[in-house]
């Protein structure tokens, strides 16, 4: 199957949620989201041929999977850059870590809200970390959390992610995805796999 006949996995879709970004999907092969506003077009497909167009009004483009030599040097001719590269990381609940200790001074809020549920790690009353999960059909797909400088950035980020592990294994769901920085994803905590990787590009 070539890359430009592709159809997305459905965690794709959710990702464009989880951000707060609405969606829409021109074709199985893409999915075209913009910002609450619907401004601040981006792209989301698996990595095309050189021949692809990219839409005129793209303002960035995710692309799925190995990179494309070819590709990569004919978006670059047209102006694009690539920003960052981030990593789609796999595990099973009942395999990777879904108890943290925190410090006696930290609280940990659990917050449901329409799209997703968000967990908030606190010090001091004061927020330090803070990750969001939405529920797919046989997933729990994340986001790396952000820290809001932590004392220890380690053990708050493990915190966010082992308390999402433990509801999902608590809804029965087999697989949780997390979407991971480069920086992280080269720290694999036990349970974790490295499914595929998101490259990230954004036009000058």
């Amino acid at each position: 199957m070539s890359a430009t006949a592709r159809a997305l996995p459905s965690w794709t879709h959710d990702y464009a949620t989880l951000r707060d970004r609405i969606a829409s999907f021109p074709n199985q092969h893409e999915i075209r989201s913009v910002n609450q506003d619907g401004e601040d077009v981006e792209i989301l497909r698996y990595w095309p041929d050189a021949s692809w167009a990219v839409p005129k009004d793209a303002q960035r483009l995710i692309l799925l999977g190995p990179p494309n030599d070819s590709t990569a040097a004919e978006l670059a001719k047209a102006g694009w850059q690539q920003s960052t590269t981030m990593h789609l990381l796999a595990g099973k609940p009942d395999d990777v870590e879904q108890v943290v200790k925190l410090a006696d001074t930290s609280g940990l809020f659990e917050a449901p809200m329409d799209n997703y549920d968000v967990v908030e790690v606190t010090d001091f009353d004061r927020p330090v970390a803070r990750g969001r999960m939405r529920y797919g059909e046989n997933y729990g797909l994340l986001t790396d959390p952000d820290l809001f400088s932590p004392a220890d950035p380690d053990t708050a980020r493990r915190a966010v992610l082992a308390n999402f592990a433990g509801a999902a294994f608590g809804h029965g769901l087999p697989w949780l995805l997390l979407v991971a920085t480069a920086e992280h994803a080269q720290q694999l905590p036990e349970g974790w796999s490295k499914a595929t990787t998101l490259s990230f590009w954004q036009h000058d």
